[in-house]
């Protein structure tokens, strides 16, 4: 049996689903993951995803072609993201709501966060005054830690997570 994704390969994995079987080989297997069990029809995704009539293209790198994308909503490798910057950028906005990467905060990105980042880097900065034995620098730190501590301790650090 050839795989369904990319016909050019001997499929190595049944995946049944409701509407039929897939037959994937094992580099699309491994690169389509779960997401094959979720439709079988070619396109699934491109409803979702909004990228049709857009041109064809290939990722120089790996080899994933515009038409892989949108059938299965998974690049191929980082630099499918440069190949395929102008069709990918709006369906990475409407379901991101941004397209630059900001790092995950589990309260957000507010002022607690940069005082307990302050408070870190103070204190391994601490250790290297004392270790240097510059007495006088590790105890303005040491005072900075110790305002830095009472803040957080207090709540009242005035930022968005305060809410």
């Amino acid at each position: 049996m050839i795989c369904s994704s990319c016909k050019k390969n001997m499929a190595t994995h049944c995946i049944e689903h409701e509407t039929g079987e897939v037959f994937l080989c094992d580099d699309c297997f491994e690169r389509l993951g779960a997401a094959a069990e979720y439709g079988t029809e070619p396109n699934f995704f491109v409803s979702f995803l909004g990228v049709e009539g857009a041109r064809e293209g290939q990722c120089p790198v790996c080899g994933t072609t515009l038409s892989d994308y949108t059938a299965t909503g998974f690049v191929g490798c980082a630099h499918c993201y440069e190949a395929f910057r102008e069709e990918l950028m709006p369906s990475i906005r409407r379901i991101h709501g941004k397209t630059v990467h900001i790092g995950k905060h589990p309260l957000g990105d507010g002022k607690l966060f940069e005082l307990l980042d302050e408070r870190k880097r103070l204190r391994a900065e601490l250790e290297l005054a004392v270790k240097e034995n510059r007495m006088k620098d590790a105890e303005r730190l040491n005072r900075d830690i110790r305002e830095i501590s009472k803040i957080l301790y207090r709540g009242d650090f005035g930022g968005e997570d305060d809410e």
